[in-house]
């Protein structure tokens, strides 16, 4: 099987590209001409109707793991990589913790940190971030 993003060759049991990230359809919805479902939507021969909506034209884009890392590291002390990643709370929060206490330095380098190495592996959305 070959990436729909990239044109990469792929085992035909990935659901994401190893190369780009890019989420790999198994087919197409009956039910609305052109909606693609998941591969982790496709299951024992059945679609489970998880498509979130998302057809081939407007599919959400990837967030990148190190401009989130660069930011929450260079930023963090506005919440900025979290905000990017669609992370409003843990954003404020590292905001407010900052005019509060003062250890929001700490806490925003740590966290710009623990993404550049992959312990946040998806944005606010679910979908994993790129690298």
């Amino acid at each position: 099987m070959y990436c729909i993003n990239c044109g990469n060759q792929i085992s035909d049991d990935s659901n994401f590209c190893p190369e780009c990230g890019a989420q790999q359809n198994v087919g197409t919805n009956n039910t609305q001409e052109g909606q693609y479902y998941y591969k982790q939507d496709y299951q024992n021969g059945n679609f489970t109707n998880n498509n979130y909506g998302y057809n081939n034209y407007n599919m959400p884009k990837q967030k990148s793991r190190l401009v989130a890392g660069l930011l929450q590291i260079f930023l963090g002390c506005c919440g900025a990589g979290r905000f990017y990643l669609g992370y409003t709370g843990m954003g404020l929060g590292q905001l407010f913790s900052n005019f509060l206490c003062g250890a929001g330095y700490i806490w925003a380098f740590i966290d710009g940190i623990l993404i550049l190495c992959g312990r946040v592996q998806t944005d606010a959305r679910g979908i994993p971030l790129r690298d």
